[in-house]
C-alpha cells in the first residue's frame, strides 16, 4: 500500500493530527492525563514556525505524524523539556523535533522513517545545524539509526508528563548517511521545494493508465519501469533522479496513458501541477532539462521497439 508523506495543509487533516496523538499518547501510552477532550494540541502548533508532516495512506487519512519547530524568538517546544542550547554553539541554527505518533496497524519502518527522512530533508533545506528531540526512550534506537545521541542516558520528568523523556540532539553533519543522501537527493531533484513525497513498494503501481494526472513525480531512489499501454511489456526504465508522469499534465484532458509499476522499493517527490507548470513557465533551464529528459527516453523506448525504424503509430501518442 503507497504511503503518501507531506505538509498537513487541510483542516480534516490537521484535525486527525491532533486525534492520533490523543490516540496514542492518552488512549494508549497514557503519557498525558486524559482531561476529557480527544485531541492533544499545544501554543506551538498554532506558531507559522511550526510544520506538521503527515503520513496518509490509499484513503487519504493521517495514519502517522511529527510536528517540527524552527527556533523564533517565542522559543521552540524542546525549550520547554530540556536546556539543548547549552550543549551547542551560540549561533547555531536549531529545529525542535516532537510529538512524534504512528498508528498502531502502521508502526512499520516504512511510516517511521518516512516520516524522518523527511524532517531530514527540512532540515538541510532550511539549513538546520541541530535537532533538538525529547523523546519517549522507546523509540531511541530509531532515532540512534538517523545519527540522534542523546546528551544524557538519564531520564528527565516534566509535571505534565507521566513518562520519563531523553533529550536527544542530532547535529545535521553526523545524520546518518541513508537520511543526508534523501535530503540531498530532494534538494537537488525537486526543483519546486515541495515537501511532498510518496513510498512505494516493489510492484506497486505507481501510475495507472486511464487516471487523472495531477502530478508528475521525480525518484528520488529506487527504479521503475513503463509498460506498453497495448501489451503491457515493459517501454522505459527509471531510476533515481528520473522526471515522469509530466506529459498528462501538459494534455487536455489530463488522463495518463501508460502504467508505471515500481521494480523495487521507492521514493518519488510528488510534484503538484500548478506548481510544476510554473516553475516550467519561469524556468527555460528546467524546460530545457524537462525536454532533454523527455527526449532521451523516447529514444530509449523507440530503440527498444523500433530497431528497424519504423516508429508505429502508438509510440507517437505514448504518454507517462
Amino acid at each position: 500500500m503507497p504511503i503518501r508523506i507531506c505538509l498537513a495543509q487541510s483542516e480534516q487533516h490537521i484535525d486527525q493530527v491532533f486525534r492520533l496523538r490523543h490516540q496514542v499518547f492518552c488512549e494508549e501510552g497514557k503519557y498525558f492525563e486524559v482531561d476529557g477532550a480527544e485531541i492533544v494540541l499545544d501554543q506551538f502548533d498554532t506558531f507559522p514556525a511550526s510544520q506538521l508532516f503527515v503520513a496518509l495512506d490509499e484513503a487519504n487519512q493521517v495514519v502517522g505524524s511529527v510536528r517540527v519547530t524552527m527556533d523564533n524568538p517565542v522559543g521552540m517546544p524542546s525549550d520547554e523539556y530540556f536546556d539543548f542550547r547549552a550543549h551547542v554553539p551560540q549561533d547555531s541554527r536549531l529545529m525542535s523535533v516532537g510529538m512524534f505518533c504512528v498508528a498502531k496497524p502502521h508502526r512499520s519502518a516504512t511510516v517511521a522513517s518516512g516520516l524522518l527522512l523527511m524532517c531530514s530533508y527540512y532540515a538541510m533545506a532550511n539549513k538546520v545545524d541541530y535537532a533538538c528531540m525529547p523523546l519517549n526512550p522507546d523509540i531511541g534506537n530509531l532515532i540512534r539509526r538517523v545519527g540522534g545521541k542523546p546528551v544524557t542516558e538519564e531520564e528527565h520528568m516534566v509535571p505534565h508528563l507521566n513518562v520519563g523523556f531523553l533529550p536527544y540532539l542530532l547535529h545535521i553533519d553526523e545524520m546518518n548517511e541513508t537520511f543526508v543522501h534523501f535530503a540531498k537527493q530532494n534538494i537537488a531533484y525537486n526543483m519546486i521545494q515541495s515537501y511532498e513525497c510518496m513510498i512505494f513498494k516493489k510492484g506497486e503501481q505507481i501510475i495507472r493508465k486511464g487516471d487523472i494526472g495531477d502530478c508528475a513525480y521525480v525518484i528520488v531512489n529506487g527504479s521503475a519501469e513503463v509498460l506498453h499501454p497495448k501489451t503491457s511489456r515493459p517501454m522505459a526504465e527509471l531510476s533515481e533522479g528520473d522526471v515522469f508522469g509530466e506529459l498528462a499534465l501538459f494534455s487536455s484532458c489530463n488522463r495518463r496513458t501508460a502504467d508505471v509499476v515500481a521494480t523495487s522499493a521507492v521514493r518519488a517527490m510528488v510534484l503538484p501541477q500548478k506548481a510544476f507548470l510554473e516553475h516550467i513557465k519561469t524556468s527555460p533551464e528546467a524546460s530545457l532539462s524537462l525536454l532533454s529528459s523527455m527526449s532521451s527516453r523516447m529514444k530509449s523506448v523507440l530503440a527498444r521497439d523500433c530497431p528497424d525504424g519504423v516508429v508505429p503509430v502508438e509510440h507517437l501518442s505514448a504518454e507517462f
